[in-house]
C-alpha cells in the first residue's frame, strides 16, 4: 500500500470515528498510571546516570499531566529521554509534538525518516520510531520519537490520532504518552550506526517505561 493511500484511509477512519464520538455522549475518563514516571531505573544495565536533557534539544512540555527526563551515559556514549504522560488528550492537554521534537534557537532540520529498533524477546518484535536529525553550527542530535497508547507503540502521527480515536469511541478513554530521546552525533559518525549503538539502552528503557503506562 502506498503512503499516500495510507493517509487517505487514515483520514477517512479519522472523519468516520469523530462523527460517531460526536454523536455519543462524553464522559470520557482519566487514566492513572500504574507507578509513577521516576520509577523508570537511574541505572539500565552498563547505562549510568548522567545530566539531565538540555531544555532546547528535549523541551519540557507543560500540557503533560507528568513528565520524566533522564540522562544516561557509558563510557563517551550519551542519551537523553523525555516523557510526557497525557492522561486525556482533550483539546489542548496533548502534546504539540512539531514543537518538541525540532528544536528551534539556531538549529536547523537535516532531515525526518522512520526507522525500525529490533527489541528483545521471543517475538522479535521491532519498535518503530521517527528519527529527525537537526545540526546547530558543528552540533549533530538525533532525535527519535514515538507514541505509546495502551501498550502500543505507535510511529505515526496520523495512526496516532486515528487510533487515539478509537480509543475514545470504544473504551471511553484518552489517555497517551509521548517518549522522546535524543542523541547527541560527532562529527563524521553516522548516525544510523550511532542509533545502532544505543539499541541496547533503548531496549533496556522501554520495558521499563511500559510497566508503568496504562495498558
Amino acid at each position: 500500500m502506498t503512503r499516500q493511500r495510507q493517509f487517505f484511509l487514515v483520514t477517512v477512519v479519522l472523519l468516520a470515528t469523530a462523527g460517531a464520538a460526536l454523536a455519543l455522549p462524553g464522559g470520557v475518563r482519566d487514566v492513572s498510571l500504574a507507578l509513577p514516571l521516576e520509577a523508570v531505573p537511574t541505572t539500565l544495565g552498563s547505562w549510568q546516570p548522567a545530566e539531565a536533557p538540555p531544555e532546547e534539544i528535549l523541551p519540557h512540555d507543560p500540557r503533560a499531566a507528568q513528565s520524566l527526563a533522564r540522562g544516561y551515559a557509558n563510557g563517551s556514549r550519551m542519551a537523553w529521554f523525555a516523557v510526557g504522560f497525557y492522561p486525556n488528550q482533550t483539546e489542548g492537554r496533548r502534546p504539540a509534538t512539531r514543537s518538541l521534537v525540532f528544536p528551534s534557537s539556531g538549529w536547523t532540520d537535516l532531515s525526518e525518516e522512520t526507522v525500525s529498533l529490533p527489541m528483545a524477546g521471543p517475538n522479535g518484535r521491532a519498535l518503530a520510531a521517527n528519527l529527525v536529525m537537526v545540526r546547530r553550527g558543528d552540533r549533530r542530535v538525533a532525535i527519535l520519537y514515538w507514541y505509546q497508547l495502551a501498550g502500543a507503540t505507535i510511529e505515526s502521527d496520523h495512526f496516532y490520532r486515528a487510533q487515539l480515536l478509537w480509543n475514545r469511541l470504544v473504551h471511553r478513554r484518552a489517555d497517551g504518552s509521548l517518549v522522546r530521546v535524543a542523541i547527541p552525533v560527532p562529527v563524521a559518525v553516522d548516525p544510523s550506526a550511532l542509533i545502532a549503538d544505543h539499541a541496547e539502552l533503548i531496549r533496556a528503557f522501554v520495558p521499563e517505561l511500559s510497566r508503568i503506562l496504562p495498558h
